[in-house]
């Protein structure tokens, strides 16, 4: 087998398109239809953002079950129906007249959600790449972050000028178009369907057919461990906080008297530095490890909630968008890789599919804990406060585990 390096490339591009389009559309952009779609149809800011609660618990719930699918099926099929049911889905909100009309479609775009973002792109990029790993997903991750910052002026315009209903079916219709085409092209799941070894650095090429032993613990070892579910305690914690922030981002701002045209450049200059912060994460994972990347994430997450709490001042907000971009990588780059990182590769697929769900089901809540909040007190500020103690719990215990797992590692595990 040859090391063949477009190959690499191409599963790069693939996860970053994957991003660019449907991540940064259904997961990053979609709050801007909360103003227009509650004065329209008249709706609480709570009802909403419930939407966003279903579409995650629906996430949540099939991402076993695409976990288990990947293994018996192509990967090329299962990403397909799941792009299918992401472009129809998000095109038929523009039928929608009703709340529970919104959150029936919402089951049918968070189940195709987890077959096609997150979870895929990272099993991709971790079954073809052994060295430079956080790189890679640095740079794949990249995606959403340029597509919320390239996307986010046009959705703003198209729903200024042409209504919600029009901007729900054309964003749907640019997902299909252009995503369904680069899976049969590129969704190839292992690098063994390329007749190539996983990426590995030149001086390592040579040894091309030695085998590489996973290392690591078995699901069905951990399940039942404290650490593991202090883990996903961790986990559940810091999507609550993150997604109770960012749904209501663009509400909260209006509300403190902002221009639409200044929340869209928000949106704009977060995405931005989403960009450098993946790439800047990745590159401290493969040089300085896990606790340090920790480190950066939780810093300017942060000092990001304490911006945001000075908002009212544009260049408050600003920064705020600036330190948010950095922090909110975890999302993204930080889950793959810390799970590899924490537990190893012998079952990742099925640790990552976990912990995946239990994040999805903080990012769930969050956004509808912020929404009734606000409908309760008029305010974010309450929320803000209690979501940012549940982040330092969160930093608190990642940092407690790795110390933990590394001792040990030394010792091995009672």
């Amino acid at each position: 087998m040859k090391q063949h390096n477009y190959f690499y490339y191409g599963i790069i591009f693939y996860c970053f398109v994957l991003m660019f389009f449907i991540f940064a559309i259904i997961k990053s952009l979609h709050s801007l239809f909360l103003v227009p779609v509650t004065e329209s149809l008249q709706m609480g800011r709570s009802d909403f953002s419930l939407i966003f609660t279903i579409s995650g618990l629906s996430v949540a719930i099939a991402l076993p079950m695409i976990s288990k699918l990947l293994r018996k099926y192509s990967a090329k099929l299962i990403i397909s129906c799941s792009i299918f049911m992401v472009a129809g889905g998000f095109s038929a909100y523009a039928l929608a007249s009703k709340s529970w009309h919104f959150y029936l479609i919402a089951l049918v775009v968070g189940a195709g959600t987890a077959g096609c973002t997150n979870m895929v792109a990272s099993l991709l990029i971790n079954n073809w790449f052994e060295d430079r790993k956080g790189f890679a997903l640095g740079v794949a991750f990249t995606g959403s972050g340029f597509g919320a910052a390239l996307i986010s002026p046009i959705m703003t315009k198209l729903l200024a000028e042409y209504g919600w209903q029009f901007s729900y079916v054309f964003w749907g219709s640019v997902i299909g178009i252009i995503c369904l085409p680069l899976t049969w092209l590129l969704a190839y799941q292992k690098p063994a369907e390329r007749g190539v070894l996983p990426y590995r650095q030149e001086q390592k090429a040579k040894v091309v057919n030695q085998t590489v032993s996973e290392t690591g613990f078995l699901l069905q070892d951990i399940k039942t461990k404290s650490f593991f579910w202090l883990y996903l305690a961790a986990m559940f914690f810091w999507s609550l906080a993150l997604g109770g922030v960012h749904i209501h981002i663009p509400a909260y701002l209006t509300d403190l008297g902002h221009s639409a045209s200044f929340v869209a450049f928000i949106y704009s200059a977060q995405a931005v530095c989403l960009i450098g912060g993946k790439l800047v994460l990745g590159v401290i994972f493969d040089e300085k490890g896990s606790r340090a990347g920790i480190l950066f994430m939780a810093s300017t997450f942060l000092l990001a909630l304490i911006c945001l709490f000075l908002s009212r001042q544009s260049v408050l907000a600003i920064l705020f968008a600036l330190l948010y971009g950095c922090g909110s990588t975890f999302t993204s780059v930080g889950i793959p890789y810390l799970a590899g990182s924490f537990f190893g590769q012998r079952n990742y697929a099925e640790i990552l599919s976990i912990v995946n769900m239990v994040y999805v089901l903080g990012a769930a809540l969050g956004p509808f804990i912020s929404g009734k909040m606000y409908d309760i007190t008029g305010g974010y500020v309450l929320i803000w406060k209690i979501e940012l103690v549940l982040f330092v719990l969160s930093v608190i215990l990642l940092l407690y585990l790795k110390n933990y797992l590394e001792k040990q590692s030394q010792k091995g595990l009672k």
